[in-house]
């Protein structure tokens, strides 16, 4: 069963916000994206989509412009960024060495059906870094096909993609028993350091 998709919309100016008719024409008129609901929250709406694969097209280039000339910007939910990501190890620090920028710039170059959001290195570390597609497809792509680099194939084996969901509270901080919006402790702030409720 597919699920429904949902994101963030961030607000530009807050003291501004535009109207919900506003939202929905513009997605759907310029995007051909028609939006399930949008539900206010203190810094935005959250926009539902009927599939959780549309969220993705709201994040486009063309997406993100259309978004910004009404005052939006779209936030990807943790869960389709990790869907989106492919951590490459056992690099060769020739490649590993190189500058994120560098690094996006080779593989959307030499890679014509990937294209790179962002790379994520880790600290100095040359033989490991993150890839974010711009896509789920294109994640899993890399993953099965291997990607090249500055002429230096980067294998499936040297790519990982773990992503696996856990169920947090952020009031109480317990995992795997509810959500934070259905805590049992809705007024009581539990400091994740000590365990304590004291202020």
């Amino acid at each position: 069963m597919l699920q429904f998709g949902k994101l963030l919309l961030r607000f530009h100016n807050p003291r501004e916000p535009p109207d919900k008719p506003k939202v929905f024409q513009t997605i759907q008129k310029h995007l051909k994206l028609p939006l399930t609901r949008l539900r206010e929250v203190g810094s935005g709406y959250n926009a539902c989509t009927e599939f959780e694969s549309d969220v993705e097209k709201l994040v486009t280039q063309k997406a993100t412009n259309k978004l910004t000339s009404i005052g939006l910007e779209a936030r990807l939910p943790p869960k389709i960024r990790a869907q989106r990501s492919e951590v490459c190890r056992q690099i060769d620090s020739w490649i590993g060495g190189k500058s994120a920028d560098d690094l996006k710039q080779e593989i959307t170059h030499h890679n014509p059906h990937l294209e790179v959001w962002e790379i994520i290195k880790f600290g100095q570390y040359t033989h490991v870094f993150k890839i974010e597609f711009v896509t789920i497809n294109m994640a899993s792509h890399a993953l099965q096909h291997g990607i090249l680099c500055k002429h230096v194939k980067i294998t499936p084996s040297q790519i990982q993609h773990k992503f696996i969901g856990i169920l947090i509270c952020f009031n109480c901080h317990k995992m795997e028993e509810h959500a934070t919006k259905d805590s049992p402790t809705q007024n009581l702030t539990i400091w994740s350091e000590c365990t304590g409720n004291h202020t």
